[in-house]
């Protein structure tokens, strides 16, 4: 089976000599325990070097392991690179009440978790946050935080903290502020406001006063606060664009809107604080991917689309490193009370087909190192790479994945992963 895009295909001889090179050039990974020693991942330092942001995904969220490793990768990256934030593709709002509970204990962790995407309703997030909190807790002065880069459940905090702004800076704007986010402001379950708006005949009155406000407030600068309730104005405005459109069968959920915001909540967060960043997420948005097709079957696959990698690495250059963490057989959680998904081990034409060997075992690897011709030759290559969703059909196996570019295209470094088990869900 070939993937659209011309998918390259591996002679036995690359096969060996790729082989070859990975166990003369990869770090073996130890236990994927979240809380074990660090030793194994310290190549890892001179990997990211002096970059700014790393947006570190993997082909699934349902594997402990890969969930694990995540954690120790942000353990790592805050103790001993100075990164100060990690960036999950959570509602805004959401992760900013994670965030003050890491920095000051308010609130509980488990129960928010529980507000959140599924994927990020595991033991292993949890671990994540709690580890947070205790860095936090000997570093008082220079917190760690988390924040959330999606507009998708923006919430009722987002206009308070506009509103709060105003009231205080300018507050002969408040009546054209107030105007601006009648009937905007959502009331109970923001899902059903989401679905309210997309329903409205003409929805552009409504994105336009949403702009307005966020002009409101670029405009009254000078006071305490105001960045952050400018950030807070550009959410909505990104909520009511992410949540304008009509069914693309391309497109459904209007993933293009995502990726775009993704990368600009990352960078405005990067820019305003000048904090390291952690953009921790799935590889299909972290990958440097200009003509990504993603493939979830039943439903077709995807036009060629970028992704928010890529426009970290437009913006940020040889800034941003691309990390991705790939996986071979195992279980993963499907987070709708259907069994795990049962994952073969993979198969060509799956990059993973050539990076599983069990003479080198779970392992990180800078794909920047040099190589020979033919193994530089197998990097640059289309390719395609595991991408499990929550429909996996083990049968069609190969079909599930991410394609249109390059190992070396999407990450300058891998971390891969044998076997895997289920993440586990918050009890």
């Amino acid at each position: 089976m070939m993937f659209e895009g011309g998918v390259m295909t591996t002679s036995p001889e690359q096969h060996a000599a790729v082989r070859k090179w990975i166990r003369g050039t990869a770090h073996p990974l130890g236990p994927v325990d979240a809380s074990a020693s660090l030793d194994d991942l310290r190549p890892l330092l001179g990997m990211v070097g002096e970059r700014t942001v790393v947006g570190c995904g993997a082909g699934t969220r349902g594997a402990h392991e890969v969930f694990a490793l995540q954690t120790r990768m942000a353990r790592l990256l805050i103790g001993e690179a100075g990164f100060r934030a990690v960036a999950l593709d959570q509602d805004g709002t959401l992760v900013a009440r994670l965030d003050a509970h890491v920095r000051t204990g308010a609130g509980d962790p488990v129960a928010l978790l529980e507000a959140a995407e599924p994927f990020s309703r595991t033991e292993e997030v949890l671990a994540l946050v709690r580890w947070m909190r205790v860095f936090n807790e000997g570093h008082p002065g220079d917190p760690a935080r988390l924040i959330g880069v999606s507009p998708h459940g923006t919430g009722v905090s987002a206009y308070d903290t506009v509103a709060a702004y105003v009231r205080a800076a300018a507050p002969g704007l408040m009546a054209e502020l107030e105007r601006c986010y009648a009937n905007l402001r959502p009331e109970g379950d923001v899902s059903a406001h989401a679905n309210r708006f997309r329903a409205l005949s003409d929805r552009r009155p409504v994105r336009e006063r949403a702009q307005t406000a966020h002009d409101l407030v670029a405009g009254a600068p000078g006071h305490d606060g105001h960045a952050w309730a400018l950030h807070n104005a550009r959410l909505i405005v990104q909520f009511h664009e992410l949540h304008d459109h009509d069914d693309d069968p391309l497109d459904p959920h209007n993933m293009a809107c995502y990726e775009r915001f993704f990368a600009e909540n990352v960078l405005w967060w990067q820019r305003h604080t000048g904090h390291r960043v952690l953009f921790w997420s799935s590889g299909s948005h972290t990958a440097d991917a200009r003509t990504r097709i993603v493939s979830f079957p039943p439903d077709p696959a995807g036009a060629p689309s970028r992704n928010a990698g890529s426009y970290l690495r437009e913006h940020l250059g040889a800034r941003y490193l691309s990390l991705g963490i790939t996986f071979g057989a195992g279980e993963l959680a499907t987070y709708t009370g259907a069994p795990p998904h049962q994952v073969p081990g993979p198969v060509p034409p799956l990059v993973e087909s050539v990076l599983d060997d069990e003479a080198v075992g779970d392992y990180l690897l800078d794909l920047r190192a040099d190589a020979p011709r033919e193994v530089a030759d197998w990097l640059a290559g289309t390719t395609g790479s595991r991408l499990v969703g929550p429909r996996h059909d083990p049968r069609r196996d190969t079909e599930h994945h991410m394609t249109g570019g390059s190992p070396a295209e999407w990450f300058d470094v891998l971390a891969h992963l044998r076997r895997v088990t289920p993440a586990r869900p918050l009890r």
